[in-house]
C-alpha cells in the first residue's frame, strides 16, 4: 500500500472513529485517546494528520456536510419554473424528497445525523460551520420559495414555513431510535419514508392552495 493510501486510510479511521464517538457522547466529551483507541491508531497521529483534535473535529463536520454539497439544493429544483404554481409545488416536492435522501441514505455512517444533532445544540464554531455550509443556503433558497409564492410574506413567517416543512424530516433523523422502538422496527421502510414525504410536501401545498396532482414521488434511498 503506498504512503498515501495508507495517509488516507488513517485519516478516515480517525474521522470514523470522531464520528462514533461524538455522535454518542458529543464532541466536548471525547478525547484523543478514547478517538486513537478507538481508531486503532496512535495519539501523535491526530496531530500528524489534522494538527490536533480541534481541526480532527471539523473534518468530521465537514464529512458529514459533503452530502449536501455533493447534492445541492439548486440541482435538485434546476428546470423548475418556480414562478407558477405547478412549478412551485413541485419545488417544495422536491426539497422533501432530497432531504429524505440525504437523511437516510443507507450507504452513509449512522453516526452522521447524531453528530449534527449534538453540534446544533448549542453555539459552537462546528455549528458555525454546518451552517455556513448548508443550512444558511438552503434556509435562503427555501424561505425565498415561500416569498415568491406569497409576495406579501415578511422574513419571520417565511421563517416559520421553512422550519414547519423541515423539522418533521429532522425529527425523524434525530430521534430515529426512539421513533423506530415505537414502530417496531430496526429501520424505517421505504413505504413509512414516502409517507413522511407525501404528509411534509402535502400540508404545505394545501396550507398555500397550490397543485396536489402533480405527484412527484421521487423518493430513492433504498
Amino acid at each position: 500500500m503506498s504512503t498515501y493510501q495508507t495517509s488516507t486510510k488513517t485519516q478516515q479511521a480517525l474521522i470514523e472513529a470522531t464520528g462514533q464517538l461524538a455522535a454518542e457522547h458529543g464532541f466536548n466529551a471525547i478525547s484523543t485517546r478514547g478517538i486513537a483507541q478507538l481508531a486503532d491508531e496512535n495519539i501523535g497521529s491526530i496531530h500528524y494528520h489534522f494538527g490536533g483534535k480541534n481541526k480532527l473535529f471539523e473534518a468530521v463536520i465537514l464529512s458529514v456536510a459533503q452530502r449536501w454539497q455533493d447534492n445541492p439544493l439548486e440541482a435538485a429544483l434546476a428546470g423548475i419554473d418556480m414562478t407558477t404554481p405547478v412549478g412551485q409545488a413541485q419545488a417544495i416536492s422536491r426539497i422533501v424528497s432530497r432531504e429524505i435522501v440525504l437523511l437516510f441514505n443507507k450507504e452513509v455512517p449512522s453516526w452522521h445525523n447524531r453528530v449534527i444533532f449534538k453540534v446544533m445544540q448549542y453555539p459552537n464554531p462546528l455549528q458555525n460551520t454546518f451552517r455556513s455550509m448548508v443550512l444558511e443556503r438552503e434556509n435562503e433558497l427555501i424561505s425565498g420559495l415561500f416569498k415568491t409564492i406569497d409576495p406579501a410574506m415578511d422574513d419571520e413567517t417565511a421563517q416559520l414555513h421553512f422550519f414547519l416543512l423541515i423539522t418533521p424530516l429532522i425529527f425523524h433523523a434525530d430521534y430515529q431510535n426512539i421513533i423506530l422502538e415505537k414502530l417496531g422496527r430496526v429501520e424505517y421502510s421505504p413505504q413509512y419514508l414516502q409517507r413522511l414525504v407525501d404528509t411534509c410536501t402535502m400540508q404545505t401545498l394545501l396550507f398555500f392552495n397550490l397543485p396536489t396532482s402533480h405527484n412527484e414521488k421521487s423518493h430513492d434511498s433504498e
